[in-house]
C-alpha cells in the first residue's frame, strides 16, 4: 500500500458531511487506509454513561458513520462517482463488533471497494470494511469487521 497523508481538510472536499478521520494514509487499488484518534468531541462519546469497565468510547452507530463516510472517499478518490453525487447505505452483511475503541486510541480503517454495478443512472458499491487499533505491546486488535453494500447517486 502507498503511504500517504491527505488532510482531513481535504477529505472534507470529498465528503457529503464533516469528515471524523484524521488523515487518509494509505491507498491502493482498491483500497483505502484512514487513521483515526477517538476523541471526546466525536458523536456521541462525551455523552456515554461511562463506568470503571466501559469507559469513552467510540459508538457503535459512529463506527458505522465512518464506514459511510471511508466508502464515499474510496468511490470519490478513485473517480466511479463524480463531485456532487450523494450515498447512503443499503445493506449490511456480517459486522461483528470485537473489542471497543477507546478515548485516545488510534484507529486504523480498511476500506475495500469490492464490485461496483450501474443501474438506472446510479451506482451501487459493495465494501469491505476493517477497523483495528494497536495494543500496549504493538500488535493489531481488530475493533470491527463487515461487508456492506452502498448506492450512490446525482446529488441535485
Amino acid at each position: 500500500m502507498r503511504e500517504l497523508w491527505v488532510t482531513r481538510a481535504e477529505l472534507e472536499e470529498l465528503s457529503q458531511s464533516p469528515v471524523y478521520f484524521d488523515a487518509l494514509i494509505g491507498e491502493e487499488d482498491s483500497a483505502f487506509l484512514f487513521r483515526k484518534e477517538v476523541m471526546l468531541s466525536d458523536p456521541g462519546v462525551a455523552a456515554q454513561r461511562v463506568t470503571p469497565r466501559w469507559p469513552h468510547h467510540l459508538p457503535g452507530d459512529a463506527v458505522i458513520a465512518l464506514t459511510g463516510q471511508a466508502g464515499l472517499i474510496a468511490v470519490r478518490r478513485k473517480g466511479i462517482v463524480p463531485p456532487g453525487w450523494r450515498g447512503h447505505g443499503v445493506r449490511i452483511r456480517d459486522a461483528r463488533f470485537s473489542a471497543p475503541a477507546l478515548l485516545g486510541e488510534i484507529l486504523f480503517t480498511r476500506v475495500e471497494i469490492a464490485r461496483v454495478r450501474r443501474l438506472a443512472g446510479n451506482v451501487y458499491v459493495s465494501f469491505r470494511f476493517r477497523m483495528w487499533k494497536r495494543s500496549a505491546e504493538g500488535a493489531e486488535v481488530e475493533t470491527f469487521r463487515s461487508e456492506q453494500d452502498a448506492m450512490f447517486f446525482p446529488g441535485e
